[in-house]
């Protein structure tokens, strides 16, 4: 059962050897004509990131990749070029640089909130040491969080490909690369798009230097993180009673967010307190009607106190949220479709 619950709330794992999609070498050379590779001058070495162009002489990067430098160059196409960095605080870890020599056509954005779960993605960024890393995988979890949805999936991603890009299956930007967290299954992290919109209405940047002030979100000390990767860490930790105590303060400082109310239902699930479960299934879905997985999670429980009729209903408000997540339950449990 412990094994069975930590699946679900991991949103399950969808195995690469599965997923369909047009990733194939077509598709890897045309979404990587935009992503650049980022050398950092520090005081005590240089550093190593990736960036994606979003505009004209415009490249959005990870801020961390730019902490302490004294001089930035964007490489592309065996062209280095000077950029600018901008003045800015680092907590969305999202920074735009200026590098107005640089032609290169921009990406084309999709906002992640158009992202479902269960989706394909590909992610591009330069690896430290080594040429462009290409990975392939899945959105898993989509986390509110500062006006956007920060994706949590499976397309892997190493410290050099900071920065870099998280495509669709049609070759939309959809996330910077940021952060993996320690666990198994999908611990990839990506910033949305809908931030690099905001640095694009930011000040233009013009120091060849990057100050930049404070840390980003993720690399706090653990009781300061946001709440959802603190339930990260203990869902992967197996730490279902430490879980169990941070929902109601969760709940108490993010009265709007859906995941505490989901996350109670997953572990009344676990507990086989199935009423409770649907309860809190349902205050997910009034807090967030696009929670997909709260959806999913109440066809299983509704299924489980023989309540039919509701399941059907969940599952047809679930059919347009993820196409695959809809389709797993409907291939494990038939009776939803009508």
């Amino acid at each position: 059962m412990l094994k069975q619950i930590a699946l679900v709330v991991a949103a399950c794992i969808w195995s690469g050897a599965t997923l369909g999609g047009p990733f194939d070498q077509a598709y890897w050379i045309a979404v990587s004509s935009g992503v650049v590779k980022i050398e950092v001058s520090r005081s005590s070495g240089y550093a190593l990131g990736t960036g994606v162009t979003v505009a004209h002489g415009r490249v959005a990067t990870a801020c961390h990749v730019l902490r302490g430098g004294r001089r930035i160059a964007v490489l592309h196409g065996g062209v280095r070029y000077g950029a600018a960095a901008p003045d800015t605080s680092s907590e969305d870890d999202v920074c735009i640089l200026q590098v107005p020599l640089l032609e290169v056509p921009p990406a084309m954005l999709r906002p992640t909130s158009q992202l479902s779960i269960g989706e394909e993605v590909g992610a591009i960024g330069f690896s430290a040491g080594a040429g462009v890393h290409y990975a392939r995988g899945a959105v898993h979890r989509l986390h509110p969080y500062h006006n956007g949805l920060v994706i949590q999936g499976s397309a892997a991603f190493t410290s050099g490909a900071s920065g870099g890009g998280l495509f669709d299956a049609e070759k939309r930007l959809v996330g910077i690369l940021l952060f993996r967290m320690r666990g198994p299954g999908p611990q990839y992290f990506s910033a949305p798009v809908e931030w690099i919109a905001d640095g694009l209405r930011g000040p233009a940047a013009d120091m060849p230097d990057a100050e930049i002030s404070g840390e980003p979100f993720w690399n706090r000390p653990p009781d300061q993180l946001p709440y959802f990767m603190r339930a990260n860490l203990l869902i992967s930790e197996q730490r279902w009673d430490d879980l169990q105590a941070l929902l109601p303060q969760w709940l108490l400082d993010e009265p709007s967010s859906a995941e505490p109310a989901f996350l109670a239902g997953e572990l009344d699930s676990r507990h086989g307190q199935m009423q409770r479960a649907l309860v809190d299934y349902r205050e997910a879905v009034s807090r967030d009607p696009a929670h997909a997985l709260a959806w999913s999670g109440l066809v299983r429980a509704s299924l489980s106190v023989r309540d039919v009729d509701f399941a059907r209903q969940a599952y047809e408000r679930l059919v347009p949220l993820s196409v695959i997540l809809s389709n797993r339950i409907a291939d494990e449990f038939p009776e939803v479709r009508q």
